[in-house]
């Protein structure tokens, strides 16, 4: 249906840690609704990187993130 919202799917937001800045965390989203199901597991799985600065908005932190084909994105500069 036209308008329709996806009530299975959702876009994550989340945050990365960061290292070599005093910033000591990023936020970041999926690029695209993943399942909701899978934000748990996505969010475990996100937990584990460090990810180095310079980063920029809309860097790619993390391609098809459990197979989903969905990737996990940057929202802020660092």
């Amino acid at each position: 249906m036209k308008g329709e919202v996806n009530k299975k799917k959702d876009i994550l937001t989340t945050l990365v840690r960061v290292k070599g800045s005093k910033v000591k965390v990023v936020s970041v989203k999926s690029a695209e609704p993943i399942e909701k199901e899978l934000f748990i597991e996505c969010s475990k799985a996100l937990g584990r990187l460090y990810v180095s600065a310079p980063i920029k908005q809309g860097d790619l932190i993390c391609k098809n993130i459990l197979n989903t084909g969905v990737d996990i994105i940057a929202t802020k500069n660092i």
